[in-house]
């Protein structure tokens, strides 16, 4: 603080003074007081008190006196000069820098000489602080922003009349505005006064709450531009598989593409290459897709599918350590991830085998029975011909088999997949026919194949294997969503060598959870239903069923009910062909 009495204008050492020499007030160390109507001020010695009310002119001697005064030396600057007598010393302290040094921070920072304070709202120390104060830094504003914003809203028709129902719940009947409703109201409407006053001044004049409504009438504004469906589906589509494509056909802009897409007049499909089929394949396959159904209700009104928990899908499928295109997610200041490879044409990779069956539950919702057969990898163990940097001449390594045939496949089925179904199988239905639905691969034997069927009836078993429909992909559970999903599962935990990719793949098994395995049984009876209704065809979409949601409700269904219209037709095609 100040001390007492200090003053920045006119005190000890200031640049700005009054010249005693004009007329006015006056003041002494005595007491009492003086004031006149003259311009300036002046300081005295004297005691007592003088009022003056007029103007006088000083004598002449003081006139010269004062001049004399005023002469000012060669190569000074004169004082400034504003009128009235006052006058500022540019020679004084105050506007004396020069002997510190000049700097960037403190051109910004404004006045730091003597008696200045940072501390504002606290100053009560004496001497003052005279440690620097940082400026703010001013916000950028961006004028296209403000330019392009958007500062008026329009209210519909249903919004200002329930601000109207507002404003009658705290005014009353009153037709004058009570004191503290329009900001009230304006607070609840997260809208300005003005808005809520106009809306009240609409209703009070027009009668009631039906003259409140919106002005607008029809459609306002820029027109929309209409997309000419015919002349879109007369293009190519392999002319169509882009946004800027599509526009450039169709002379529009792609902000308009793009906006038909949002809006649903647009889709975007992806179109997945298919096997090609023949006649007597799609025979093959309607034919399967009938042996899905219950025979005990064909002849009902909605015959149902069949549950296939007597059913375990085999197939193979190649797990690789790395993918060659990954998506990350980085912050700001992290670098991509460094992957490398020696070949990307040749990334180190196994062959496992899977067997899947459908969950089991009690009455009360409880797995019994999770359908994990189990994922056998085709590895082995072999000894390392030469020395490396990573292990002796000698060491056992593991490394992927060389070559996977009917021999290699009936191998696995006898040591591993046979034991593990006969494992972990439902008590209930051990004497009941199992049946394991692998593909037409070259690599698979056949269904009489003699080692196989001796070691399938060992025990008192009863388990078969069957075929499924040539270039029917769909009609596998792991091809249907299996193995993508616990492709996605392992690719997450990016194993670095071959004995981690066994060993992530056996992880991701055991994490998988059998509530989504389930889902994908029924999935594959949806898919039987499309094959009876498109008479063995390939080409369709496989039906989204809100699985999810129906199981959150409890309401899941065990097995798909199918019209019976369709086997009937479905039937018919058959004897006709």
């Amino acid at each position: 603080m100040r001390p007492h009495g200090s003053s920045l204008i006119g005190g000890s050492g200031s640049p700005f003074s009054f010249p005693s020499t004009g007329q006015g007030s006056g003041s002494g160390n005595g007491q009492g007081s003086g004031s006149g109507g003259g311009q300036g001020s002046g300081s005295g010695g004297g005691q007592g008190s003088a009022s003056r009310t007029g103007t006088r002119r000083p004598c002449r001697h003081r006139r010269q006196e004062t001049r004399a005064n005023n002469v000012v030396p060669v190569g000074v600057d004169p004082p400034l000069s504003f009128g009235g007598g006052f006058c500022v010393d540019m020679h004084s302290s105050f506007f004396n820098t020069r002997d510190e040094p000049a700097s960037d921070s403190a051109l910004p920072q404004g006045y730091r000489g003597d008696g200045y304070n940072p501390n504002f709202e606290n100053a009560d120390e004496y001497p003052p602080s005279q440690t620097p104060v940082q400026a703010n830094p001013r916000k950028t504003i961006d004028l296209n922003d403000l330019a392009n914003k958007r500062t008026r809203k329009f209210y519909t028709t249903e919004e200002k009349r329930q601000i109207y129902q507002w404003i009658q719940q705290r005014n009353g009947t009153s037709r004058k505005m009570k004191r503290g409703v329009t900001a009230e109201v304006a607070m609840l409407a997260k809208c300005p006064r003005r808005v809520v006053t106009r809306i009240w001044r609409q209703g009070i004049n027009g009668g009631g709450i039906n003259s409140v409504k919106c002005g607008k009438i029809g459609k306002v504004g820029r027109k929309k531009n209409i997309l000419d469906i015919e002349a879109m589906e007369a293009i190519p589509t392999t002319e169509r598989t882009t946004i800027r494509q599509l526009a450039e056909a169709m002379n529009m802009p792609k902000s308009t593409v793009f906006q038909r897409l949002k809006e649903k007049e647009i889709r975007r499909v992806t179109s997945d290459v298919k096997p090609m089929l023949g006649e007597e394949n799609e025979k093959q396959r309607l034919v399967y897709a009938l042996h899905q159904v219950e025979p005990s209700t064909l002849f009902d009104d909605e015959p149902t599918m069949k549950g296939g928990f007597n059913v375990a899908h085999y197939d193979e499928k190649w797990f690789y350590r790395i993918r060659r295109n990954e998506n990350v997610y980085l912050s700001k200041r992290e670098e991509a991830p460094k992957r490398a490879t020696k070949n990307k044409n040749y990334i180190e990779k196994i062959m496992f085998v899977s067997v899947i069956a459908r969950p089991r539950y009690d009455a009360e919702g409880n797995c019994t029975f999770d359908g994990k057969i189990g994922v056998w990898a085709y590895v082995e163990w072999v000894q390392a011909q030469k020395r490396s940097a990573n292990r002796k001449r000698g060491d056992w390594e593991l490394k992927p088999c060389t070559e996977v045939d009917k021999a290699k496949s009936r191998e696995y089925l006898v040591k591993f997949i046979l034991p593990a179904i006969k494992a972990k199988w439902p008590a209930s239905d051990r004497h009941k026919p199992i049946y394991i639905q692998q593909d037409n691969a070259r690599t698979h034997i056949q269904p009489d194949d003699p080692i196989f069927v001796s070691e399938a009836a060992r025990g008192g078993w009863d388990i078969r294997m069957v075929y499924q429909p040539p270039n029917s992909p769909d009609c596998n559970i792991l091809e249907l969503g299996w193995f993508a999903s616990i492709q996605s599962m392992f690719q997450k935990k990016m194993p670095k060598t071959l004995a981690e990719i066994v060993q992530k793949v056996n992880q991701s098994l055991a994490e998988y959870p059998h509530q989504k395995l389930n889902r994908i049984f029924l999935s594959h009876q949806a898919c039987m239903r499309e094959i009876i209704n498109k008479k063995g065809s390939i080409h369709y979409d496989v039906p989204h069923l809100k699985k999810q949601a129906l199981e959150r409700q409890g309401k899941l269904p065990i097995r798909l009910k199918i019209e019976k219209q369709l086997i009937e037709d479905a039937l018919a095609w058959l004897h006709a062909n």
